[in-house]
């Protein structure tokens, strides 16, 4: 059975606004921040067993490449199609900077339009926090980190880079 485009998009998107509901409703309970942090930590526990996948992945390497490499990796192999809806563009990238501009489809950002859910209170942390973690199974020196975010410009850019 084929799926369109379209529907995958659906799929990606309510089930990330499902997510962003739950996040919402625990952060009532103990605080927005604090619910968004322990979500962003279920993604970092994914280092504990990503080094021993990194041959299938096809990631070599440990720089700043290798680390935006492996995110995108990730993001294909748990969700088929996500990366090419994107519309990315890398408009610096250097053994140590990388930065990938977004101007299509993303589902974090459809979900919290949906929601009526700043996008910048929702992605900064499990962006910074979450994928920290998997590019440091490649290089301790690389971090993980958002530059500009939608709708406050007309893309969002994500950021690896090795620090000192």
């Amino acid at each position: 059975m084929e799926i369109s485009d379209e529907t995958l998009k659906n799929i990606y998107t309510t089930n990330l606004a499902g997510l962003i509901s739950y996040i919402e409703a625990v952060g009532e309970k103990i605080g927005k921040e604090e619910a968004v942090r322990i979500h962003a930590k279920l993604h970092a526990k994914m280092a504990d067993i990503l080094e021993e996948h990194l041959p299938q992945l096809g990631i070599k390497g440990n720089d700043a490449r290798a680390g935006m490499d492996l995110i995108y990796a990730i993001m294909e192999a748990h969700y088929p199609g996500f990366t090419s809806f994107m519309e990315r563009e890398r408009v610096e990238d250097t053994p140590q900077r990388v930065v990938s501009r977004h101007r299509g489809w993303c589902a974090a950002y459809e979900a919290c339009r949906m929601l009526k859910v700043s996008p910048r209170s929702f992605c900064l942390i499990p962006h910074e926090e979450g994928l920290t973690p998997l590019v440091q199974v490649l290089n301790p020196k690389l971090c993980v980190r958002l530059g500009k975010i939608r709708p406050e410009a007309d893309y969002c850019e994500l950021i690896v880079e090795l620090t000192e």
